[in-house]
């Protein structure tokens, strides 16, 4: 485990003054954010505490399931005398955002019915329709990730295998929310994309989201069933957010450079 937390915290280091280096903009919280979590945050992040009630859900949300040393320690513990069997985290980002490009450094939890989740989400209790999207670890299986789409409550969804397992160290995950298509990122390896033409897409400002939980029995056919007095812990070693037109001025500067480049 100290390997795994050493070179979890060298990934966060490096991707730090990567992004820095690259987009100082982030830092704004009108143009975008990178958040490294070495420390509880001032401001802008809201962690769950809570009992939950949801038919896909077997976990209620506690502070004390989620921790912040160098990264955000998220954890599943079994609890006695409530409905739901467990305990999980939940951190939320405190204002929406929309189109641009989602990004975490995550090494998520294994275990039947154990799901780590970085995802953006909005709903009625938002005042809005549900329009979501997702990257899931199904802690069954986690050579693959689940990518999946909501809009207006509607479920699309995708499993795709990742030819390793995400379980054994740190790797960045991305998805970008585009007017017109979704696109979803290993590194720097785009593994899936959906376009308007092909489905239809979430256009709801979202907020931003990262959690760990145990599923209900009901779905167990999707994830399987944590057994009693199961425990998971997940890691989130970074969050940003880079909006739609950050990443075209990006984009349009490196193609200028590029045609600059005698």
């Amino acid at each position: 485990m100290r390997g795994i937390l050493e070179s979890w915290r060298r990934l966060r280091l490096g991707l730090a003054v990567a992004l820095a280096a690259a987009n100082p903009a982030l830092a704004d919280p009108i143009n975008g954010f990178s958040e490294q979590f070495a420390q509880p945050p001032e401001a802008g992040w809201h962690v769950a505490h809570y009992t939950f009630i949801h038919p896909a859900f077997d976990t209620d949300w506690s502070r004390k399931n989620l921790r912040f040393d160098q990264g955000l320690h998220l954890s599943v513990t079994p609890q006695t005398s409530a409905e739901n069997r467990f305990l999980g985290a939940s951190i939320r980002r405190e204002t929406p955002s929309h189109y641009g490009r989602y990004e975490a450094v995550l090494h998520p939890a294994r275990g039947d019915g154990i799901v780590t989740g970085f995802f953006t989400y909005t709903g009625p209790h938002y005042g809005t329709r549900h329009d979501e999207i997702d990257i899931e670890f199904l802690g069954q299986d986690t050579t693959q990730v689940q990518v999946a789409w909501f809009v207006d409550g509607h479920l699309r969804s995708r499993k795709i295998p990742l030819g390793f397992d995400a379980a054994d160290h740190p790797r960045r995950y991305a998805f970008e929310w585009h007017p017109d298509r979704l696109r979803w990122f290993v590194e720097d390896t785009m593994i899936f994309e959906v376009t308007e033409a092909e489905s239809p897409l979430p256009k709801e400002p979202g907020y931003l989201f990262a959690n760990l939980w145990a599923v209900d029995k009901s779905v167990a056919s999707w994830a399987g069933v944590a057994a009693d007095g199961t425990s998971a812990q997940a890691y989130v070693g970074h969050m940003q957010f880079a909006p739609l037109v950050t990443l075209t001025s990006s984009l349009q500067t490196t193609h200028t450079a590029a045609q600059s480049t005698p």
